[in-house]
């Protein structure tokens, strides 16, 4: 364009910048959310970028509308841009390519809202938070709702399995973030929805070997195709890892597939399996500050007199049914089945060994209604777990006898009704409500100590309402308001005077304010998406976690009062030329406790333990024609507590990681070397926060500088 155009396109852009500006500011005051001015900076490029896209069509080189995002995690499918809550898509390529694959943490990065700790403890497994929820997980995931192929990863208690996860075959990620009980019962902070590969029409095998620092050895294998109506990937995968610290080594195996059969134009249905063994993941355990700063790879020498560690197996099968009717309606039913072996030894004497056998199943109905102007989705989930719970003391590492003997049966049933309503061409009213029971039973069979038998209910209504208005191509504004619910998990349950539930427990609850806008659109032939969100969450009967000294390393739970969830979540992805594309997120959260009293202590006014104030990721890739390719990733976390008092702070971080490698096509086949270097620039922290745990042995310490290589070989049967 001549100069004079230029300027006055810049002219507009600095003049509408300045106007948004202003009411930005106006309207953050207004919700009393104090932000940095690097905040502030960051949220005003994500706007000046937005206007530029929209709001002077004519004068906007080469803008063009990128084909819509769709999402289904809310339970209808549904443009990403028209759903009125922030929700992030990642595809098979940021989950997968020369990742080590063996923790969320590496396909989480680019989501804003959420903060992961402890991807380097396999026997208490990734801890993710999203707006703060889930921080206080002893093991697993907490408060999130887990589903992978439509099948359910969280048991009815809330308890979410991850080591069955094959992130080798993962084609995409859905992460909701915010309260989701309007839609899928217990869960507070949001889902994850993740989908696995389907085997494309050339069949293929691959193979994939990584290797690396402290003895690291990944293997994977993958198959898939097409054969008439039959759609199959199968992959199997097996690791053996030494651990950046003293007794801290895994070793598994297992084996996913996927199975698709379409029976007729409108029918299909989809048989997926999990098998896992896992039987070794040691438990280092949490040192002083003192004892990291002295050595950082050594154990705990508690947890290495009593072996500390876990073992798993794990079996399961689940089949989905689709059946569109017609273009306007469509009907999903599930089944599945799980069964779970677990066996745990803790760092002390007393019920020191604890194993269970689960059985885990359940079904569910969803029907699909999709016209002009309305979108309608209801059905219901029903699921059932049942535990065989022994502990026995620990004699070292040695099974002693028998300290509890119980049988607990969870089951969870929900009723639930979802509507998106276009108002407008541009405006889409949506609204969800959601009916729960959930009843915990304890058989209680060692009766030496008397009769703990008992059960526990809870009966919850969730509802929610938002809406989405797109003034224009590039930019959607949206708002809603949801309730949520909790109910502690079986675990959580844990009694402190001994068998059976802590009844004193109540269900948490929470109400979820949000504002924000998000977009996307293609300038000079490069995408660009963007998000920004604002919320305001408070929370009655917040769960809590506990040590007891006769108890060190095990965690009891406790409703800690009121707590409030304040928080701004920004995120931008855009191509920049020549093969260079970045994506940058930034969040602020300000979560503190309300009113909370324990033991004579009052936490009112601190900081919820285990979040960041300030959390950032940058992700920097290029890729060249030739097939060469490069990613440079870094984490900003900011500094937070380990306990309720705040008066063990853990200072603020920044890791970097960089990876290259080259894809080879020759044929049929595709090779692709590449190297990993992890903690580039070799950063001392805290890969885990133990959250109120006795003795100030809250830290586990990250490994240092890590090297890592592998190597990917497809061939395609064309």
């Amino acid at each position: 364009m001549p100069y004079k155009e230029n300027q006055q396109v810049v002219d507009t852009i600095h003049r509408r910048y300045k106007a948004f500006s202003k009411k930005a500011q106006s309207s953050v005051l207004a919700l009393r959310i104090r932000l940095t001015s690097g905040t502030a900076c960051f949220i005003a490029a994500l706007s000046g970028l937005s206007l530029n896209a929209w709001a002077d069509p004519e004068k906007a080189e080469s803008v063009e509308i990128l084909p819509p995002l769709t999402v289904s995690t809310t339970r209808m499918e549904r443009p990403l841009n028209e759903v009125p809550t922030a929700i992030t898509r990642s595809d098979a390529e940021s989950i997968q390519r020369a990742n080590l694959q063996i923790a969320l943490d590496e396909a989480l990065e680019a989501v804003p809202g959420v903060f992961v700790l402890n991807p380097y403890n396999y026997a208490q497994d990734t801890r993710i938070a999203i707006r703060g929820f889930g921080a206080r997980s002893d093991f697993g995931i907490r408060g999130i709702r887990l589903i992978v192929d439509g099948i359910p990863a969280t048991t009815p208690d809330g308890q979410g399995e991850v080591d069955g996860l094959d992130l080798g075959s993962a084609a995409s990620m859905e992460v909701l973030r915010g309260p989701a009980s309007a839609l899928y019962g217990s869960a507070s902070g949001g889902v994850i929805r993740i989908e696995t590969e389907s085997g494309p029409q050339v069949p293929f095998m691959e193979t994939r070997l990584s290797a690396g620092s402290d003895a690291f050895l990944s293997t994977q294998f993958k198959a898939g195709g097409q054969a008439g109506p039959l759609n199959y990937l199968i992959s199997a995968g097996y690791l053996d890892f030494d651990g950046y610290r003293e007794n801290s080594a895994t070793r598994n195996t297992r084996l996913n597939g996927k199975l698709e059969y379409t029976v007729d134009a409108t029918m299909r249905l989809r048989l997926v399996f999990n098998v896992i063994d896992f039987p070794q993941q040691d438990d280092p355990g949490g040192l002083t500050r003192a004892e990291a700063e002295a050595d950082p790879r050594q154990a705990r020498q508690q947890n290495l007199d009593f072996d500390s560690g876990e073992s798993v197996t794990q079996q399961r099968v689940g089949l989905v049914h689709f059946w569109d009717f017609n273009a306007s309606h469509a009907l999903e039913s599930r089944l599945h089945y799980t069964r779970r072996d677990f066996a745990n030894k803790l760092p002390f004497q007393p019920g020191g060994q604890v194993t269970f056998d689960r059985d885990f199943f359940g079904g569910g109905v969803l029907y699909r209604y999709t016209g002009d102007r309305l979108q309608l989705s209801t059905g219901l989930d029903f699921d059932r777990q049942q535990d065989a719970r022994r502990n026995y003391d620990n004699l070292n590492g040695q099974q002693g006898d028998l300290d509890l003997d119980q049988d607990e049966d969870v089951q969870s049933l929900g009723l639930f009704l979802s509507q998106a309503y276009a108002l407008h061409e541009d405006l889409v009213f949506s609204a969800a409500l959601r009916y729960d029971e959930v009843r915990f039973d304890v058989r209680d069979h060692f009766l030496a100590d008397g009769d703990d038998s008992g059960d526990i209910r809870f009966a919850e209504w969730s509802p929610m309402a938002g809406l989405s208005w797109s003034p224009g191509d590039a930019v959607t504004l949206y708002a809603n308001l949801s309730r949520a619910f909790e109910t502690p998990t079986t675990t959580e349950f844990d009694n402190p005077s001994g068998g059976g539930f802590n009844t004193r427990l109540e269900s948490q609850t929470a109400w979820n304010y949000e504002i924000g806008l998000k977009g996307q659109r293609s300038l000079a032939g490069r995408s660009l998406r963007y998000e920004l969100a604002a919320f305001y969450i408070d929370v009655d009967d917040a769960l809590a976690p506990f040590e007891l000294a006769a108890s060190p390393g095990r965690e009891f739970y406790r409703n800690a009062g009121k707590t409030r969830h304040q928080g701004v979540e920004a995120a931008l992805s855009t191509e920049l030329g020549a093969g260079w594309s970045l994506g940058v997120n930034y969040t602020w959260s300000h979560f503190r406790y309300r009113d909370f009293e324990s033991n004579g202590q009052d936490f009112s006014d601190q900081r919820i333990p285990g979040i960041p104030q300030h959390l950032a990721a940058l992700r920097l890739n290029y890729t060249h024609p030739s097939g060469f390719f490069a990613s440079w990733r870094t984490r900003l976390v900011g500094s937070f507590y380990a306990d309720d008092a705040n008066s063990e702070k853990i200072e603020a971080y920044t890791v970097s990681d960089l990876q290259a490698g080259y894809t080879h096509r020759s044929g049929n086949w595709t090779i692709e070397p590449y190297l990993r270097v992890n903690n580039l620039l070799d950063e001392s922290y805290f890969s885990n926060i133990r959250i109120n745990a006795f003795g100030s042995r809250y830290v586990e310490p990250a490994p240092e500088r890590s090297l890592f290589g592998g190597i990917r070989v497809r061939y395609s049967f064309q």
